[in-house]
């Protein structure tokens, strides 16, 4: 039983060296240690929560009722308890027992403290729709990449990388499962309008996920055609950018008021397509079940990168020559080659896309002797999105670069960042190691649409040979012995 004395009493004790004024090396290490203990906690409340719940159940089928009565009856007392609505005690619910029936290693890591709430909410969240019979192994591989590295400075992995982790493990273990998802998730897409407070509306939608990319990098574009003295924030001017396009426009107004204005307002208003990047190998191209990874997204399966490859420009990734450049800026090869590596901002647990990143010098370029500042080659550089850009330079922060990046915060600890691209998300990889198996054949569009063809192909023939199998085997479930009815296409 967990001593909620104890817990009281060491909360009570951390406030008291607050207030006798501790070191920032302190504060953060105790900062840590009371975020482990709020792990171990939440994990304790939720066995409570489902012991509370199968407890119900039992009763409530004893009394020949049906079982969803004791979710309403549980909901009823932890809101009660807790001061929350239902919705809110239902989730409460389903995370509690998905770790007592399904995610037993991860309720292990949660109550060990390594695994905090809103991580473990990610995992049941990313593996809802998984067997059965294939949960055990996806978490036991995903804990492997999420987990922190039992190394100084190891970090785990949070976000959209852990997503992205866990995405690409269900989509080598199961495929088909993973097609069916995303086509059924297709289908349910929507956009809505609502009534908003003060005068504004909210949009909600859900759209496949190349639409939304494309939609995200109009608006960034579109939020980046006003002159620098507008002094709008580039939120704001992403909102108005959803203005322009429905009007037609082609650019944002500058709304900056000068004379001057250095806006050229005869940017052109013609419909065309925003440049929408997917990472794919070549295997996974000639019909391969290697997931791919679209930019500013995450994880795609097989299946559908070869679909929204069918027409597109297919480009080949080179590894960047080995002379050493004498230019400040990297070159298109090079500047590809690390985008794809690093898959999005290197800072630690950062989202932001990779082609909206700045290349970072770890050595500085030397302006005046390029021949005596750091090269321009991929061992000398990182993608950092703008803030964290910023952030490095700042003097708060340091980094080195010797074996992997490694961040050094003002207090002096010291955190390695982990890649989120396509080549092993959630690994640690040394740019320039062997990733040349990313690059891929040119092909043309007519080669590309076979490819995808023949991958069709042989997902139909695997669905007939099935059908064929079931019209040979009797239906044991009716008892009748008649053969099952094929399934549609």
């Amino acid at each position: 039983m967990f001593d909620t004395g104890v817990f009281d009493r060491g909360v009570r004790e951390t406030v008291c060296c607050l207030a006798d004024g501790e070191s920032d090396v302190g504060l953060v290490e105790l900062m840590t240690d009371l975020h482990r203990s709020e792990a171990v906690v939440a994990e304790r409340k939720l066995a409570v929560i489902a012991e509370l719940f199968v407890r119900r159940t039992t009763e409530v089928e004893s009394d020949g009722a049906w079982t969803s009565t004791a979710h309403e009856v549980v909901e009823a007392e932890i809101g009660a308890a807790l001061t929350m609505g239902r919705a809110a005690a239902g989730r409460l619910i389903g995370l509690g027992m998905s770790l007592r029936t399904r995610l037993h290693a991860t309720r292990e890591a949660m109550a060990r403290g390594d695994l905090d709430l809103y991580r473990v909410r990610l995992i049941e969240d990313a593996t809802a729709n998984v067997s059965d019979d294939r949960i055990g192994e996806v978490e036991h591989q995903l804990l492997e990449q999420v987990l922190a590295p039992p190394r100084s400075g190891g970090t785990g992995l949070t976000g959209r990388r852990l997503t992205n982790a866990a995405n690409r493990i269900i989509a080598r273990l199961d495929p088909a499962g993973v097609r069916a998802k995303r086509e059924k998730a297709q289908a349910d897409r929507f956009v809505g309008v609502g009534a908003a407070e003060d005068g504004m509306c909210r949009i909600l939608g859900s759209i496949p996920a190349v639409q939304g990319r494309a939609f995200d990098a109009r608006l960034r574009e579109l939020a980046n055609t006003v002159c620098p003295k507008d002094l709008r924030t580039y939120e704001q001017r992403r909102a108005d950018g959803l203005s322009a396009l429905i009007d037609g426009a082609g650019f944002v107004h500058c709304e900056c008021g000068r004379v001057d204005c250095g806006q050229d307002s005869r940017l052109a208003t013609t419909a065309r397509k925003p440049l929408v990047h997917l990472i794919m190998l070549d295997a996974t191209l000639a019909g391969g079940d290697e997931p791919a990874y679209l930019d500013g997204y995450g994880i795609v399966d097989a299946a559908h990168a070869r679909e929204i490859a069918t027409d597109a420009e297919v480009e080949p990734v080179r590894a960047p020559s080995s002379v050493l450049p004498t230019t400040y800026r990297p070159g298109t090869v090079l500047d590809t080659w690390m985008r794809v590596l690093a898959g999005g901002c290197e800072w630690l647990h950062c989202d932001v896309a990779a082609w909206n990143t700045d290349l970072d010098h770890h050595r500085p370029f030397d302006h005046s002797d390029p021949a005596t500042g750091g090269p321009t080659v991929a061992g000398n550089m990182t993608a950092y999105c703008r803030n964290h850009h910023r952030l490095k330079h700042s003097g708060h922060w340091a980094v080195t670069a010797d074996g992997g990046i490694e961040l050094v915060a003002p207090t002096g600890h010291r955190y390695r960042p982990r890649s989120s691209g396509l080549v092993g998300v959630g690994s640690d990889h040394a740019a320039g190691s062997d990733h040349a198996a990313v690059a891929a054949r040119r092909r043309t569009r007519a080669q590309n649409r076979a490819a995808r063809i023949r991958a069709e192909r042989r997902r139909r023939q695997a669905h007939l040979d099935a059908v064929r199998h079931r019209r040979a085997t009797p239906n044991r479930s009716s008892g009748t012995g008649a053969p099952d009815e094929p399934a549609p296409f």
